[in-house]
């Protein structure tokens, strides 16, 4: 069983593991659970895996209820200090992902390179149109919280999503995703909302950046192939790649192709040059 650490905040109680040795690679997970890179993590061979719960999910607590994408940034800057981690490569997952941002912006000696797996944030002015976020939005206000996450994110994850997710995380890991849609809706996504890119100054970011989409997600008519398009172009050292077979939930889907992924691009730029 892995030991799980746990860090007190003023605004949060942050829940962690910390295992393996070799260059540090902090893994950030996505919306409606902590469990995304639970079945990638041990597939980091010769590395030491930090997978934190961000505030609101899993073992970790938000205290405030208030929290910005800037905060959730500082906790994982705050467990990389606790865990005497002065550099990482950091990989990030949709939400997860814009929270990388955040970091390698907000604490860029922190950050060695950056995986990002269909960031939520920013946006794509050529991006596919889709009412799914709006639709389940009104689901979670009217306390309708598995249809909320049929229409999100069932949207982007296809019509299978429900058997990915009992795959990977068995029936109690899926109810507890579709709970879990809860702590996004009410808090979250107002953060992702609030979230400045542009004060970020993503175009000043100097770490490597591979930017990854499902190849699923086109015939999904999923946004996120065009938001690493437009993120790349803001980005100075950033490159895509798309990943055949899967859609956004990739971390479930294909744990193995993402650990792959990751390995190949962060063996290319060491902590050491």
């Amino acid at each position: 069983m892995a030991t799980v650490h746990h860090l007190g905040l003023r605004d949060a109680d942050i829940a962690f593991r910390d295992e393996g040795d070799g260059e540090p690679v902090l893994l950030v997970h996505a919306s409606f659970g902590a469990a995304w890179f639970d079945r990638v993590a041990p597939l980091l061979n010769g590395y030491r895996v930090v997978l934190t719960h961000r505030a609101g999910y899993g073992g970790s607590r938000d205290k405030s209820g208030g929290l910005s994408l800037a905060d959730h940034a500082r906790h994982l800057a705050e467990v990389l200090k606790a865990r005497k981690i002065e550099r990482a490569h950091v990989v990030g997952h949709s939400s997860g992902g814009s929270i990388a941002l955040e970091l390698a912006s907000a604490y860029p000696r922190l950050v060695r390179s950056l995986t990002l797996m269909e960031p939520a944030f920013p946006y794509a002015p050529d991006e596919p149109r889709s009412d799914a976020m709006r639709d389940a939005i009104r689901a979670a206000k009217e306390g309708d919280l598995p249809r909320a996450f049929g229409f999100f994110p069932g949207s982007v994850c296809g019509p299978g999503y429900r058997d990915v997710f009992r795959r990977a995380l068995g029936p109690e890991g899926l109810e507890e995703s579709i709970r879990s849609g809860r702590y996004f809706f009410e808090h979250e996504i107002g953060a992702l909302a609030g979230w400045d890119s542009d004060a970020a100054g993503l175009g000043d970011l100097g770490q490597p950046a591979l930017l990854v989409d499902g190849a699923e997600g086109e015939r999904l008519n999923s946004p996120y192939r065009a938001r690493n398009r437009a993120l790349a172009k803001r980005l100075a050292h950033a490159e895509q790649i798309s990943l055949p077979g899967v859609s956004h939930a990739m971390p479930l889907e294909d744990p193995a192709l993402v650990a792959r992924t990751v390995i190949a691009f962060i063996r290319r730029h060491p902590l050491v040059d």
